[in-house]
């Protein structure tokens, strides 16, 4: 989520901006939020019963209910890799957050 953010893991004389950290944990969960949403969006439409397919793909005005299954994985996949993103964030943060800890006790 954070170039900054990796950077100054890697290379400790790198400082972040104040701002950054609680940027990361705001966006982070809006990033958390989205990506769930399209996790049990896709999860939901995958589950749905052939027949409201059917009818879902009537009231949109398509031609073929087949067209809902890879609908259904792409919000499955980029809801997990959105939602993964952020929590390799967080990890980040933590660690980050650690590190600067123990940087000023000692």
């Amino acid at each position: 989520m954070s170039i900054y953010l990796q950077r100054s893991l890697l290379l400790p004389e790198v400082v972040l901006k104040e701002n950054t950290p609680g940027g990361i944990r705001i966006m982070g969960v809006i990033t958390v939020l989205w990506g769930g949403l399209l996790f049990v969006l896709g999860a939901g439409i995958l589950a749905m019963p052939p027949e409201a397919k059917k009818d879902v793909i009537q009231q949109l005005g398509a031609d073929n209910p087949a067209i809902l299954t890879p609908m259904g994985i792409v919000f499955l996949l980029i809801g997990f890799i959105l939602t993964f993103n952020a929590n390799l964030s967080f990890r980040f943060l933590r660690e980050w957050t650690r590190r600067e800890e123990g940087g000023e006790e000692e």
